[in-house]
Order: structure tokens, then sequence, then C-alpha cells
């Protein structure tokens, strides 16, 4: 057996690979100035975020009918580096080191015009004490109704993102860093309470509760004291239902079978 013999496997991977990076229509080279943003989505963002935006692992924030300035400005910000946090920094410095304001906005441009975020299952007890908190805030507290910013029903506005739908975990990691004066007097499980009631609402989920926001002593809700959030690794440390794979270059959530397919068919 010749030792110096190539697998044709991985031959084929080597081709694939340099094809994909000198095709601007397939590329996956962030570095390239002439890849258009929606194909840097499909063949390198969706890896982690879905092509449809509606991510499965609840580390990735879902982007599907995001608003487009808060995506903008986000990549802005990575790209500044501004935002600053663990994950960023892990998943994200690299990529958006290279993007052009030309990219930027194809990709708020893709993932907004998405079909919004699909909600998931909350707890009875939890979304009711989170609709509160966040239709009527916490008045004792000096906490103001979360949705005078995020809107009634969660959808955002222009640099104010949608929330509806979004993940728990993802809400509750978020929340400390992104808002920190604004939550400072809510409690782990308050900000927990929220983040699920917001998870619960939006596109196949809960309608949105009609409370309105008054300046009246709000009916007391119970604390809840709620299980710890799944963390969204396995024991190795790898984010749970991702893999590494050689048809991406990196990460992808979501079945492994349709991450092949889906590559195969954009090579």
């Amino acid at each position: 057996m010749n030792p110096f013999r190539i697998p044709v496997p991985l031959a084929l991977a080597v081709l694939t690979a340099l094809t994909a990076c000198s095709n601007v229509e397939r590329s996956r080279n962030w570095g390239n100035p002439e890849v258009s943003g929606q194909v840097l989505v499909q063949q390198v963002c969706s890896t982690c975020h879905g092509l449809d935006g509606q991510s499965v692992n609840t580390l990735f924030p879902k982007l599907a009918g995001q608003t487009k300035p808060y995506i903008q400005g986000q990549l802005e910000a990575i790209q500044g580096r501004d935002r600053n946090s663990e994950h960023t920094r892990q998943f994200m410095w690299g990529p958006a080191r290279f993007l052009t304001n030309k990219q930027i906005d194809e990709i708020a441009t893709y993932f907004s015009a998405q079909p919004p975020m699909r909600a998931g299952a909350a707890g009875a007890t939890v979304a009711e004490r989170g609709k509160v908190i966040y239709h009527q805030g916490l008045p004792a507290a000096g906490v103001q109704p979360c949705a005078s910013c995020h809107g009634d029903a969660g959808e955002g506005d222009d640099v104010v993102p949608r929330l509806a739908g979004q993940h728990t975990y993802y809400l509750v990691s978020r929340a400390r860093i992104a808002m920190t004066k604004i939550v400072a007097q809510l409690s782990d499980d308050d900000i927990a309470a929220v983040s699920a009631y917001l998870q619960s609402i939006g596109a196949g989920g809960a309608a949105p509760a009609k409370l309105k926001a008054t300046g009246e002593k709000v009916a007391e809700v119970p604390g809840v004291k709620l299980p710890p959030t799944p963390p969204p690794f396995d024991a190795q440390g790898d984010a749970k239902n991702c893999h590494y794979s050689v048809w991406t270059y990196g990460w992808y959530c979501g079945s492994f079978v349709d991450a092949l397919v889906y590559h195969l068919k954009n090579q």
C-alpha cells in the first residue's frame, strides 16, 4: 500500500473546500468582499443559526424576523469588539472581523425577512410571573415594564430587538450583560420567568398577555423558584445538537444528515 496515496474521500473533501472558496456563489470565505451576505448566511451562518434563522441550540440566538437595524448594530458591535461576552468571542469575533458594510446589510436583510421566531413551551406558573413583570413591571422595586420598549407582543422596533419566541437560555444569559442597570432590581428567578414567558409567545405559541402597565400597585404574583436552565452543552463542553463537520468547515447545529444533504446540494 502506498503510504503517500491520498484517500479518495479526503481528496474529494479538499477539492470541495477549494471549489467552495473560489466560487463566490458557494464560498465560505469571510475574507472575500465579493461573496454576498446571502451566500454567507447559507454557507456559514446557517450552521449555528439555521437557514431560516430558527436555531436549534439555545446557545445561539434565533434571528428569524429579528429587526434589521438590531442585527446590523450587533454585527457592527461584534466587529468592533464592543460586544465582548465569552460566547461572542468564541463564535463570532473571528468571522465578523472581515465583514463589509454591504455584507452586514445583506445578512441583516436576509434574517429580518424570515418568518418570525417560533415559540417554545413555558410552564404556566413561570409564564404568569413573567408576563406580569414584562407588561407591568415591578413599580415597588422601580422596575419599568419591559413592554414599554420591546412592545406588547415582544416584537421589538428598529434597534430594539424582537424577543417573542427567543430561547429562554439565551435571554437569561444576555439580560445581565446587555441590560445591566435595567434588570439590576430583578432576581435571577424573575429574569428567568420573564424569559420563559417571552419564549412561550409568538409564532406557533401562546398569545401575548393583554395586561397594561399602570402606576398602581401590581397584583401580587408569587415568586417562583425555578430549576436551573439546562445548559446548551454536553458533558464534554461541546454545544448540544451540534457537531464539527467537514462539510461546513465548522460547527453545525441540527441533524447531521440534513447538514450533509444541504451542503452537498450547495457546493
